[in-house]
């Protein structure tokens, strides 16, 4: 084995340029999700084709577009000729965020390589693949298919089953992921295990895989002038914010109600249902805390201090562990140039909830409603836009030590963490009723998700490609396969 992966690897670098042009293709149609009015967008779809035709050329292959009632999501099924092979779901997403932030230092769908300086990243990065979605995930999408190419072109074969679960509304937080799901059900229930690529090598060069995910409730907040008071009819002018209650200004005193002067979150009954940390929790939580390095935390989110002024340190096992709640976004009457006094109607926010082991999405906007008129402001409207839970695979299991494995062969340490500090709905997977378990890992840097100048190391990815390889083989090696 040791010698078909050192060929394998050798393949991927006698064709890398062809990867490396393969892979900015992909990178460079902007199917952006979040457009309005939804599901419309014509480069979603071609995205989600460009995708599927990359898959194809792994044939023989099962392969189509899954439809569901929003965007669909690429399914393949690509079979080893072991008949005792494991299956690995490769889960992952194909549409994109917005590319509006500014500061980008080239076109955000030009997928041009840059001088890793050049986006204020250290020198030894080298040359970058700057563009939307090199990170967030068509970048360890394509280095995946890269991979499996390379090993179907060395050995005519694939160590293990891979089923292709890629989806084109993770961005608006997969809404119709678990239709798929269901209407899949017989084809994804014999799988094994469940791997979300993510290149996660950091300054050090140390490798993170990721062993859990918060879950995510999406939130709009609205209040809107009615029989409760505020303007009900239209806006007004700004003077008649003395005899009239304000609409925005409610929205704002509600919202500061939800967390405490000390940033505990202040729903009643919030962190009633968050379970004690395990012991295999707490050592992660220990060895990750004798790592975190705060300046090279601020240095990489362009951040000078944290909050409260605190030591970072101060901070870090919260953010490893801890729910929490953000708000994404406020907006309320005239915001434009120059000056126009007005009195807005109405005062909408965008928040979004993080949940950690065993918090119920059903309980806590249960919880937030019960706040909200408790506190004065029924007149809050909630309005749910996605929400999914929390998953957690044991370190102990097959894929996770696969993982593993692979970056020790590698040459790499590994860091792993019990909860990824965001969400990915890998609970479609890892939760009820498949309870897949699931890990998130890979070698090579990238980075820079939702924001500008996001990027993957044109090393990275790689090393990316190579890292599947070693990755896929230890896996197929562990243990029988499902049933």
């Amino acid at each position: 084995m040791v010698d078909e992966i050192g060929k394998i690897h050798a393949h991927i670098d006698n064709n890398f340029q062809e990867h490396l042009e393969r892979t900015r293709r992909n990178l460079r149609i902007p199917g952006v999700s979040l457009t309005e009015p939804l599901y419309t967008n014509e480069e979603v779809f071609k995205s989600a084709n460009d995708l599927l035709n990359y898959i194809k050329e792994l044939g023989p292959v099962e392969a189509e577009l899954a439809e569901t009632d929003g965007y669909p999501v690429v399914y393949g099924r690509v079979n080893s000729k072991n008949p005792n092979a494991k299956t690995v779901i490769l889960y992952s997403l194909y549409d994109l965020m917005p590319a509006d932030e500014p500061g980008w230092k080239a076109p955000p769908f030009a997928a041009e390589i840059l001088d890793a300086e050049e986006i204020g990243l250290p020198a030894f990065y080298g040359k970058c693949i700057v563009s939307r979605g090199a990170r967030n995930q068509r970048g360890p999408n394509m280095g995946f298919i890269n991979a499996l190419k390379s090993i179907k072109e060395v050995t005519g074969d694939i160590p293990v089953n891979v089923i292709f679960a890629v989806e084109g509304e993770e961005e608006l937080a997969s809404p119709h992921l678990p239709q798929f799901r269901d209407r899949y059900m017989d084809k994804l229930k014999g799988a094994d295990g469940c791997f979300y690529p993510n290149p996660s090598t950091d300054y050090y060069g140390r490798h993170h895989v990721i062993l859990g995910y918060r879950g995510l409730i999406a939130l709009e907040l609205q209040v809107k002038g009615g029989d409760w008071g505020g303007p009900a009819e239209r806006s007004l002018f700004s003077a008649e914010d003395h005899m009239v209650d304000a609409p925005a200004w409610r929205l704002v005193w509600a919202l500061n109600s939800l967390r405490g002067p000390d940033d505990k979150i202040a729903i009643e009954g919030f962190y009633d249902d968050v379970r004690p940390w395990t012991e295999e929790e707490r050592e992660m939580v220990e060895k990750l805390k004798k790592l975190f390095d705060e300046e090279v935390y601020k240095r990489e989110r362009g951040v000078k201090k944290l909050k409260r002024g605190l030591p970072g340190i101060k901070l870090y096992e919260s953010y490893l562990m801890d729910p929490r709640l953000n708000i994404n976004g406020y907006s309320s009457g005239y915001t434009g140039p120059a000056i126009k006094t007005s009195f807005p109607d109405s005062a909408k926010a965008k928040i979004d909830i993080r949940l950690v082991p065993n918090m119920l999405a059903d309980d806590i906007l249960r919880k937030l409603r019960r706040h909200l008129d408790k506190h004065g402001f029924p007149e809050v409207e909630i309005k749910v836009q996605a929400s999914y839970g929390w998953v957690r695979t044991s370190i102990k299991s097959e894929i996770v030590q696969a993982a593993l494995r692979a970056a020790d062969r590698h040459g790499v340490e590994s860091i792993c963490h019990p909860l990824y500090f965001g969400s990915t709905p890998s609970v479609v997977f890892g939760g009820p009723p498949l309870n897949i378990p699931c890990v998130s890992a890979g070698l090579g840097r990238m980075g820079r998700p939702h924001e500008a100048n996001e990027y993957i190391t044109v090393e990275g990815l790689r090393e990316f490609e190579k890292y599947v390889v070693t990755f896929l083989y230890e896996y197929a090696k562990a243990g029988a396969k499902k049933g």
